[in-house]
């Protein structure tokens, strides 16, 4: 004689292990996130908008220079190592345009400028970067 509740069972555990992984969530956060931060330097000013990003996000930093002069934006430390904050440095000539893409793993304040020392005493020519 057969037992007829044999295949019934093995359908349900079927089902189960088929279903088991539905029932997983992952433990990690959501993927970083993607911004754009136009930075705009004449022979006056730096502009950085927005002046933030979040923590765990991928930047596109657009910089251009409007001036009529070459320009080099500082943003953080250029140096990486323990210790040491993010960041880089790029030169532009009058009219020129760089993408930088950076990840932004640290939380705090980066500080931007011009590295030329003419510029340096220029108010509009350094500022605050924040990462949050």
């Amino acid at each position: 004689m057969k037992s007829h509740w044999l295949p019934a069972v093995a359908v349900a555990a079927t089902s189960l292990v088929v279903a088991a992984p539905s029932f997983a969530q992952p433990q990690t956060t959501n993927a970083p996130q993607m911004q754009f931060v136009k930075v705009t330097i004449t022979d006056t000013t730096i502009v950085m908008k927005p002046p933030f990003a979040q923590r765990g996000s991928t930047v596109l930093f657009v910089v251009s220079n409007r001036g009529a002069k070459p320009h080099t934006l500082l943003l953080g430390d250029v140096e990486r190592g323990p210790g040491k904050k993010i960041g880089f440095a790029r030169t532009l000539g009058p009219d020129e345009q760089q993408t930088v893409v950076m990840f932004l793993d640290y939380r705090g304040t980066l500080g931007y400028s011009s590295s030329h020392p003419a510029d340096l005493s220029k108010r509009g020519m350094k500022g605050t970067f924040k990462i949050t």
